[in-house]
């Protein structure tokens, strides 16, 4: 699976918003547990880097919204090539509740619109090849900046 991996100060931005996320869902004493997703990769579709690599001309991370399949906070993104636009998303905050019976409304936050749409203009790119649950690898890595 080929992944995008936010630069470091993009990564800071969303790590600063996890922590304010998990920090209004624990005032909330409804009995999850909110941690943080890690890591902040981006799933794409592509077959390898130097596609990837070529056709992405565009990232947009969108809002967290809470996936009542996955039952955790995602964002949205949008991937944008020359000939279309992709929608992936990245995981951001999982919650662990001993009652599964949570539902969106729950999991209702405010989000700080200063911090999203984000743009992200500068990542690598990289084959995600960990074989194992919880096991993060990248092989195959490049970075990319993008030109306005």
């Amino acid at each position: 699976m080929i992944v995008i991996v936010p630069h470091q100060d993009i990564e800071l931005k969303l790590i600063q918003a996890q922590k304010k996320i998990i920090g209004e869902l624990i005032n909330k004493n409804d009995g999850s547990i909110p941690y943080a997703g890690m890591p902040l990769w981006i799933k794409t579709e592509f077959e390898n880097v130097e596609q990837a690599k070529k056709e992405i001309t565009g990232i947009t991370i969108i809002s967290p919204e809470y996936d009542e399949q996955k039952k955790c906070f995602v964002c949205p993104v949008k991937i944008k090539t020359n000939t279309r636009i992709i929608n992936s998303n990245m995981d951001f905050i999982n919650r662990h509740c001993e009652d599964s019976e949570h539902s969106e409304e729950d999991a209702a936050i405010h989000i700080d619109d200063k911090i999203f749409p984000l743009d992200v203009k500068i990542f690598r790119l990289g084959e995600c090849t960990s074989s194992k649950p919880g096991i993060f690898e990248l092989s195959n890595t490049v970075w990319k900046k993008l030109t306005s």
